[in-house]
């Protein structure tokens, strides 16, 4: 009763099926306490970064799946009237952000990535807990780090 395909990846821990299963839609229904089932399972599994992601893509159409998508699932999404502009961040946005930098980029993170909290003097609670990157502005090398739980994304650079 209520087992989904998506809530059995998420309690094995598979990010990667996560994110395909997202990216053709896959439902999550937000709960008033603790987010989404999937959120819950994944954090009490110990699966830290399926849990951040999951949290930093909340609400996301399937279009703003970049890194699931082939090319051919990405234009039938769009030929079926998908807004490339519809989300936070938009499908578009995410997409000049994974383009734009390039490898040679010190600070190349794509929106997205499940990245590791190191050495972060203010709040050393946080350290060794694995986020979501929501937001990343390469000129002034900042990135908006989810963490699950927290209600505001951290600021680091």
């Amino acid at each position: 009763q209520g087992v989904t395909p998506l809530l059995v990846a998420c309690h094995q821990g598979h990010l990667e099926v996560a994110k395909l299963l997202s990216s053709y839609g896959a439902s999550r229904a937000a709960t008033p306490v603790g987010g989404t089932p999937e959120e819950r399972v994944a954090n009490r599994r110990g699966h830290a970064d399926l849990a951040a992601w999951l949290v930093a893509s909340r609400g996301w159409t399937p279009l703003q799946h970049l890194e699931a998508l082939t090319v051919e699932r990405a234009r039938a999404l769009l030929r079926g009237s998908a807004d490339p502009l519809a989300g936070e961040p938009s499908a578009l946005e995410r997409a000049r952000v994974l383009c734009s930098w390039g490898e040679s980029d010190p600070t190349a993170a794509a929106v997205g990535s499940a990245v590791e909290i190191r050495s972060l003097v203010s709040r050393p609670s946080m350290n060794g807990k694995v986020g979501v990157v929501v937001s990343a502005n390469a000129s002034t090398a900042r990135f908006g780090v989810r963490l699950a739980g927290e209600a505001k994304a951290l600021a680091l650079r």
